[in-house]
């Protein structure tokens, strides 16, 4: 494909696709193999579909590569995810199992737990989860955040009765400079979320990708990393469905652009007028709900964040930030959220979109 090199994934998020039953994201999964597309990631939520049970589903189906995009380290202990890594390794037929991970998100993961330290939270449970799966024995006096946190016994060694069978590699879904650090040290490479598109268009994703990678080059020389970034997209033949599929998020979004630093002129280099970043703000703090926050979005607005539309208006859009990433130097472009019907969404953008 001309305009981007690397591998193009799809992200599949269990809350937003609820309605799908497990036998039928399991049927989109098998969709998206036959459409060429080169990985499924699935997100972690509470009270929704788990993650491991999703996963190991899929890779008892359908041949194609997988990962966690993103993996939140509050909600199950370090040995319980490895042993959960190491046993879904034994269906993946010799391909990556990608993990994704980060704190979550601060609006719904965030008042579910208590994200105590995150930064160490992230970093010991990568490394301790890499060391359970390398053979190793550990005890968790090495790791006492994370450690206490699930109440593990600091003086118990723990080691993993039986090897993974493919390789695990990970990423960074945090993308906060502290982390991003501490990603070059220990991780595989980094995932950008959905914030892609804001901060390609206004140049900040360059800068932000400089410090991490010059550092992996440094810590891990004989790594090669491999950076994800994940494009938003709701595509759909009801043009008018496509933009309300994604207003919600954009009005949430919205407010994490603020919290981020973006000024009046990076909204508007990303159709948002700074009178209404005001005013989705103050309903928030309202106690308005985001179905009623979301009314107020105008469809301009929703390309901030969001490729969206019919595929002829998503064509070139979608292939233009393909070139971005491209020129970014990314190992894969994972079109995220897709749009009303994840089903129509992928064949669309196959067919009528990632053409020769």
């Amino acid at each position: 494909m001309k305009h981007f090199d690397g591998d193009i994934g799809l992200q599949f998020t269990l809350h937003i696709a609820n309605d799908y039953t497990l036998p039928q994201v399991i049927g989109l999964a098998e969709t998206a193999h036959q459409h060429g597309f080169d990985q499924v990631w699935v997100n972690d939520n509470l009270c929704h579909r788990n993650i491991f049970v999703v996963l190991a589903s899929i890779a008892a189906k359908v041949p194609i590569k997988l990962g966690t995009a993103i993996l939140v380290p509050y909600f199950r202990n370090p040995v319980d995810l490895a042993d959960s890594i190491a046993t879904i390794t034994e269906l993946t037929d010799g391909r990556e199992f990608s993990i994704g991970i980060a704190r979550g998100a601060h609006a719904i993961a965030g008042n579910q737990v208590e994200a105590v330290k995150p930064l160490a939270a992230v970093k010991e449970t990568v490394s301790s989860i890499k060391a359970l799966l390398s053979g190793s024995t550990i005890n968790y006096k090495d790791y006492p955040n994370i450690g206490s946190y699930f109440h593990l016994n600091p003086d118990w060694e723990f080691k993993l009765e039986f090897e993974p069978r493919s390789p695990v590699r990970f990423y960074s879904g945090g993308n906060g400079p502290r982390i991003l650090k501490i990603a070059a040290r220990i991780m595989d490479g980094i995932l950008i979320g959905g914030y892609y598109i804001p901060l390609v268009r206004t140049g900040r994703l360059a800068a932000m990708l400089e410090q991490p990678r010059k550092l992996s080059s440094e810590f891990q020389p004989n790594n090669a990393q491999y950076d994800t970034c994940e494009l938003n997209v709701s595509i759909s033949s009801d043009r008018n469905a496509a933009f309300q599929f994604a207003k919600p998020y954009v009005s949430h979004m919205l407010i994490s652009l603020k919290q981020m630093g973006f000024t009046d002129d990076e909204f508007q280099i990303n159709f948002v007028e700074p009178n209404l970043v005001k005013a989705v703000d103050e309903a928030f703090s309202n106690g308005a709900t985001v179905s009623q926050v979301a009314e107020i979005i105008p469809d301009e607005a929703v390309k901030s964040c969001f490729v969206v539309g019919e595929p002829d208006e998503c064509k070139d859009q979608i292939l233009g930030l393909m070139e971005d990433a491209q020129r970014l130097n990314f190992g894969q472009v994972c079109l995220a959220k897709l749009g009303p019907n994840y089903g129509e969404a992928i064949k669309l953008l196959r067919e009528n979109v990632l053409t020769g």
